[in-house]
């Protein structure tokens, strides 16, 4: 096992099966904690998920090998706009934990990722929103991407699909509160071109790295609103 001394980790709060039983469409919203431990992040979980509280948390990412008390720091004052509470930030377009992981990619290369195996609780609890997220995308997106004339692939977990159409490559993936999020990649088309080209694109936040080839994003949005774009811009090919 490596060394976890000095570890910095993003982890999300989620409701447990127990809870989605009152109400099936419930979701916890969009927050992350930026945090770090000198334990092992698995056992942090198991202190953070508590013996008899109702919410779980998860611990998504983990890194060690890195003065993570500094960038631990450094992330807060990145991030303050977004703070809730103490090391707890709202992350509404969904984009913080691939932020994050980008920046210490980039800079702190020699970081070192930990694989974090779930308690039983958090992970039936991600296994019901899985299965909640897969069944929707199967009844609700697919229909729509079929009338389009997209071919598409559906993501290993089934929470999204991938498609590539007029120069992007794009995902389109189920977020909380039955809202969605489609990402917009390109290796030709910048920024300026994805947000012309898909209406309701944004800009993607300034944490990400500048390699990316990451362009825009339509986040958080009600599914029409992103087929009508999809809709628009298909219609530009023909």
């Amino acid at each position: 096992m490596n060394n976890t001394q000095n570890t910095i980790y993003i982890a999300e709060p989620l409701f447990s099966e127990k809870l989605q039983k009152f109400d099936s469409e419930t979701s916890f919203p969009p927050i992350k904690k930026i945090g770090i431990t000198t334990d092992h992040p698995e056992r942090r979980e198991r202190e953070l998920l508590g013996t008899i509280s109702p919410v779980k948390i998860a611990i998504v990412k983990a890194w060690t090998g890195i003065d993570a008390r500094a960038l631990e720091s450094m992330l807060h004052t990145i991030l303050d706009n977004s703070r809730l509470d103490g090391e707890y930030f709202w992350d509404g377009n969904e984009t913080l934990v691939e932020a994050v992981s980008d920046f210490i990619r980039v800079y702190h290369p020699d970081a070192h990722e930990i694989v974090i195996c779930d308690d039983r609780d958090v992970k039936e609890a991600s296994e019901a929103a899985d299965k909640k997220s897969s069944q929707r995308i199967y009844t609700e997106v697919i229909p729509e991407l079929k009338d389009l004339n997209i071919e598409y692939k559906i993501t290993k977990n089934k929470r999204g699909v991938r498609f590539s159409i007029g120069g992007y490559k794009l995902h389109l993936g189920r977020k909380t509160g039955g809202r969605y999020t489609l990402t917009i990649w390109s290796d030709a088309k910048s920024t300026e071109d994805a947000i012309r080209d898909f209406p309701n694109a944004q800009e993607l936040s300034a944490l990400g790295s500048a390699d990316s080839n990451r362009r825009a994003r339509i986040p958080m949005a009600k599914l029409d609103l992103i087929i009508e774009s999809l809709k628009i811009f298909s219609s530009k090919q023909t």
